[in-house]
């Protein structure tokens, strides 16, 4: 393991319903931590991406106080104080880790994603180097700020058990299958284009389980009205967080991810199904995209529609269902992709290599 000490900046955040970028930063720290890299994790308290005044400044006072070492920031930090990003480089080595770009992961528009863009665009110009997660990111951050040089670290995966969905049991007890969409109820996520999606398939054999924290309690009060006023509201399970073993049981009755999020740099989540050997339906022209094709297999595990409005996505969801041809061709070809996965430290000696040019 190369480099010295390293500080770290991430959003102090609940540990119950972490992000995918909570999971990538604590991934990271624990692997430098295992193969012999000095980490200090600074926990940075503030509203991100939106932090008061008086958070900015307690941000400037720990960064102040690191001692020798390189810094990396997490972006939804970084890129919301964009102040606290150029006081650092101009004392130490400064990198941004960004996961997702501001106003895309936070919902936002009008002037509040300009004003957010503004603050990425100053913190992306005083980092010494841009790490994001995905060539999707990579570009997005190249065409909106015009950010040169932007290194890729795409996240780790470990291949987990093959799941047994609505194939375990005997024949004659094959239940139906289980449609498992996961990751924050916000609107980005785009539950409602999936419910109406849902609505139109509403013929045919399924349960669906919608799993994530809830941000709006309105909006996820919103979805379940919804779900009830399509009268399928009794096929759709709400459990909110799910971690841990419970969530391993959750991906071992899961027959297919659906993911329609209208933002995504990479959607871990992605790859997480197909290290379980579980197929994806993902919404085009997002970073999903890049996780579902991935790179080695000739045909993707799953498909990528438009979200905009429900058609699309409930025609894939009908043929899945319908075709049997079809659902083992996915699997197939997620059972594939699980295989050919590469876990963290690919991910860490990539963020090495390229932290290594400004430390020098």
């Amino acid at each position: 393991m190369t480099g010295g000490p390293l500080h770290v900046v991430v959003p102090d955040r609940p540990a119950e319903a972490p992000s995918g970028g909570d999971r990538y930063d604590a991934a990271i720290v624990g692997r430098w931590r295992h193969l012999g890299r000095e980490v200090n994790q600074v926990r940075a308290e503030g509203d991100w991406p939106w932090p008061s005044e008086a958070q900015r400044t307690a941000l400037d006072v720990r960064l102040d106080a690191l001692g020798p070492g390189a810094v990396l920031v997490d972006g939804l930090v970084g890129c919301a104080a964009p102040g606290a990003v150029r006081r650092s480089a101009q004392a130490r080595p400064t990198a941004l880790l960004v996961h997702s770009l501001l106003a895309d992961g936070a919902g936002e528009s009008g002037e509040r994603a300009a004003e957010l863009d503004r603050r990425e665009r100053r913190a992306l110009a005083a980092a010494h180097l841009v790490v994001t997660v995905s060539d999707w990111a990579r570009e997005e951050l190249r065409a909106r700020h015009g950010v040169g040089d932007v290194v890729v670290a795409r996240p780790g995966t470990e291949r987990a058990p093959v799941a047994e969905g609505s194939r375990g049991g005997s024949a004659e007890h094959h239940s139906a299958p289980l449609l498992l969409a996961l990751g924050a109820v916000a609107p980005v996520k785009n539950h409602a284009v999936l419910l109406a999606a849902l609505e139109e398939v509403a013929d045919l054999p399924w349960t669906a389980v919608l799993a994530g924290p809830a941000q709006d309690p309105v909006h996820l009060d919103t979805l379940v009205a919804d779900a009830r006023a399509r009268g399928i509201a009794d096929r759709v399970a709400w459990p909110g967080t799910v971690e841990g073993e419970e969530l391993e049981r959750l991906w071992q009755r899961t027959d297919l991810l659906v993911h329609p999020s209208r933002s995504e740099t990479w959607a871990q989540v992605v790859a997480e199904a197909h290290a379980h050997g579980i197929p994806t339906v993902v919404g085009e022209g997002t970073g999903a995209v890049e996780a579902l094709r991935g790179t080695g297999c000739d045909d993707p595990p799953g498909v990528a529609v438009p979200v905009e409005g429900p058609e699309e996505l409930a025609g894939a969801l009908r043929r899945w269902l319908t075709e049997p041809d079809l659902r083992e061709a996915w699997r197939a070809a997620a059972l594939e992709r699980r295989a050919l996965l590469s876990g963290w430290d690919r991910t860490v000696r990539q963020i090495d290599l390229a932290l290594d040019r400004i430390e020098r």
